[in-house]
């Protein structure tokens, strides 16, 4: 009886030791391999992306005046994040004058590109004046 116990104890604290050692928040060992992958690709090609800590995330506007939030803390135009002054804040992007003087356009919102609605550059039939009826004449 004292052997089944003292098994049983044994089984247990293997168990939570298994389950202590397996963590939910970390990526599996294939996706860690593949982004590994990908950045010594880009590294290798040496095109340089912004850094995901250094990328426009959120934008906010109190009592009209636009701030980017960045680690937790307001930027208002004027002031100085990681080595670039923010020239302008707008809802859809925020605009960096580099130390070299180069003027860079952060899109909160990279790949989407705002274009004028197609159905409102055509006249629709009512506004040109012309009349769809189904009477007979």
């Amino acid at each position: 009886m004292k052997a089944g116990v003292g098994l049983l104890c044994v089984a247990a604290v293997c168990a939570q030791a298994q389950q202590e050692a397996r963590d939910p928040t970390t990526w599996p060992s294939a996706l860690r391999s593949a982004v590994a992958a990908a950045q010594a690709a880009s590294a290798a090609s040496g095109v340089d992306g912004p850094a995901p800590a250094a990328a426009v995330r959120q934008v906010m506007l109190v009592e009209g005046r636009a701030f980017l939030v960045q680690r937790g803390r307001r930027y208002a135009v004027g002031e100085s994040l990681d080595g670039a002054r923010i020239e302008r804040i707008t809802e859809h992007a925020v605009w960096l004058r580099e130390p070299s003087g180069t003027v860079r356009r952060e899109s909160l919102y990279g790949g989407v590109e705002k274009r004028p609605d197609s159905a409102a550059a055509t006249p629709s039939p009512v506004a040109s004046g012309v009349k769809k009826s189904k009477e007979k004449p």
